[in-house]
């Protein structure tokens, strides 16, 4: 199917949705193709996190109230990363790298549990293993076993990038630019400087990122107690119905007999009540940049190829012709050496 058919089909499919039309019939080749290819990579990424999930989270996305779970989750993520970066104005490395893991614990959560909340929760985040990378650098020599066996090639890295299954306990390699060897997924978002937390979405709406914020310890929100936090990361091979069922006693709890769920939603009560303008926005755009702007954020333009060369040109005027039988040669050839032939007199 060439492009131009694939382009229309899209329009066949989105003749209820006029903004949607004009997109397609109006955008670039290459620009149609990138965001074609940029959903699906979502879709196969949302689509594998959660195959093996194990009962809790299955349960937790099933269960889910569309106006509280994901209303937390944007909540949470918002308040660390907001801790996050105060940590980082500071200087307190430690602290943010707390505060950081805390948010990535929570994006895989929301990424795990997307598929089986059956459209009640939604998570769009930026890939953070370009910027791993930069932490993960060793690479296979020619002279490695697997090279030798033709598991690996020369210059492979020696380890995988684990995204938000990520388990170190630095993170200081989000201030960084992407690496290069991801350049091809950066040209299609453009996010080439520090990572992007502020472009974090739940549900369709951006974490509200607090820069008023100022702490100088470890604060928890109240999501953080939900057991979820305890339970997602379990294989299902390992779980046991009396795993299970210690799930569904700590969900109880955690909704009926705790009193930070009220806390949470008094807190929210009083942030409308003081300014029903700004809290309505909250979300609606990103937040300021988390990070501070890189010295030299990662070249979004393709790398120039060199011209290539032109092939020698033999001066056919320098050829010796003193022992050539002249009248085996083509007659346009002796004509570029300027010899006379018996057709031109």
């Amino acid at each position: 199917m060439g492009i131009e058919s694939f382009r229309e089909l899209l329009l066949r499919k989105t003749v209820d949705n006029t903004n949607l039309q004009t997109l397609v019939k109006y955008a670039r080749d290459e620009i149609l193709v990138e965001k074609v290819l940029e959903s699906l990579e979502k879709m196969a990424r949302a689509g594998h996190k959660g195959d093996a999930a194990n009962f809790a989270v299955r349960d937790f996305g099933l269960d889910m109230d569309p106006q509280m779970e994901p209303h937390m989750i944007r909540d949470a993520l918002g308040h660390h990363v907001s801790r996050y970066k105060n940590a980082l104005k500071s200087n307190n490395q430690s602290l943010a790298n707390q505060h950081a893991k805390q948010t990535f614990r929570l994006m895989n959560i929301a990424d795990t549990t997307q598929k089986h909340s059956h459209g009640k929760l939604s998570v769009d985040y930026v890939s953070t293993q370009p910027w791993e990378r930069n932490k993960l650098l060793n690479t296979y020599a020619n002279d490695h076993p697997k090279v030798q066996e033709g598991k690996y090639k020369e210059g492979d890295f020696t380890t995988k990038t684990k995204g938000l299954n990520y388990k170190g306990s630095d993170f200081s390699w989000l201030q960084q630019a992407p690496h290069e060897s991801y350049k091809k997924e950066i040209k299609r978002h453009g996010h080439n400087n520090a990572y992007p937390f502020e472009h974090i979405k739940v549900n369709g709406k951006n974490i509200h990122v607090d820069d008023d914020v100022d702490s100088s310890t470890y604060e928890h929100h109240e999501f953080d107690r939900h057991p979820i936090m305890n339970h997602f990361e379990d294989s299902v091979k390992h779980r046991t119905p009396t795993r299970d069922q210690e799930y569904v006693d700590a969900k109880t709890k955690y909704h009926d007999d705790e009193p930070h769920i009220d806390g949470f939603f008094d807190r929210h009560e009083k942030l409308e009540t003081a300014d029903p303008k700004a809290y309505t926005e909250r979300g609606s755009k990103p937040s300021d940049p988390v990070h501070e702007s890189v010295e030299t954020p990662l070249s979004l333009e393709d790398e120039k190829r060199a011209p290539a060369k032109e092939k020698a040109k033999t001066n056919l005027k320098n050829i010796d012709l003193s022992n050539v039988d002249l009248g085996k040669i083509p007659a346009d050839v002796l004509k570029q050496l300027g010899i006379s032939t018996s057709e031109d007199e």
